[in-house]
């Protein structure tokens, strides 16, 4: 609920789209591009999501700004390349990237050194040439290494960084294992001493017949303890 909210609220264009209100109180703006039965289809501008049928509430049907989008896309020509290039920024304007893109990648068809169009399409320039951020990293000596741009000298850093504190937690979780291990031999020998003093005392408390015939004590023997006699 909260992240539908602050999705319209980031993209004013769509306040006036499709609606399509789930049950338990959800709501997604955008436009219907696909409705059955079973099941409803929303574009939101940066892409598709669909919902089962069984869990929208109601559908309250607008203008969009893809609307707008298509119907400005459909009016302009191939090569006017200004305006597809107005298109893109409108476009960007409204939280619609992906339509964005669509817009100056028909610049680039046209005028494919267009600065405004490379650049929003993430193309840098290097040595007079339009290339990929990936590509100008590269050229630059750059390595990727867990999700970031690194020169090697930090790359090496970074790994070595990585290997003390792996070190440390595997020290750390052998100190644990070993400390478990001897709490539970503490308790495996502290169980066998109490089974050894409860065998003891079942052995001197219980009487017992011990001797040959006419001879008898009543509990087992100890030194200086037994008694003899003749009935």
């Amino acid at each position: 609920m909260r992240m539908t909210a602050l999705f319209l609220l980031l993209v004013p264009g769509l306040l006036r789209a499709d609606d399509v209100y789930l049950k338990g109180g959800g709501k997604l703006s955008g436009r219907i591009t696909e409705q059955t039965a079973e099941r409803v289809t929303v574009d939101i501008g940066d892409g598709l999501v669909g919902f089962s049928m069984d869990r929208v509430e109601q559908i309250v049907k607008g203008r969009s700004a893809l609307d707008e989008y298509a119907d400005r896309a459909s009016k302009l020509a191939p090569e006017d390349a200004d305006a597809w290039r107005t298109l893109g920024r409108w476009a960007a304007s409204k939280g619609l990237s992906s339509q964005s893109s669509a817009a100056y990648r028909k610049v680039l068809e046209v005028a494919p050194d267009d600065p405004e169009a490379r650049q929003a399409l993430g193309f840098v320039l290097l040595d007079g040439r339009w290339v990929t951020e990936e590509e100008s990293y590269r050229a630059q000596g750059y390595v990727k290494f867990e999700g970031e741009w690194m020169t090697p000298a930090e790359v090496e850093v970074a790994q070595s960084t990585a290997k003390q504190e792996q070190a440390l937690k595997d020290a750390e979780r052998r100190a644990v294992d070993a400390e478990v291990a001897a709490t539970q031999a503490q308790k495996e020998a502290e169980e066998a001493r109490r089974e050894t003093r409860e065998a003891q005392d079942r052995m001197y408390n219980n009487p017992v017949y011990w001797g040959g015939w006419g001879y008898g004590v009543s509990t087992w023997p100890s030194s200086g303890s037994v008694t003899w006699g003749r009935p």
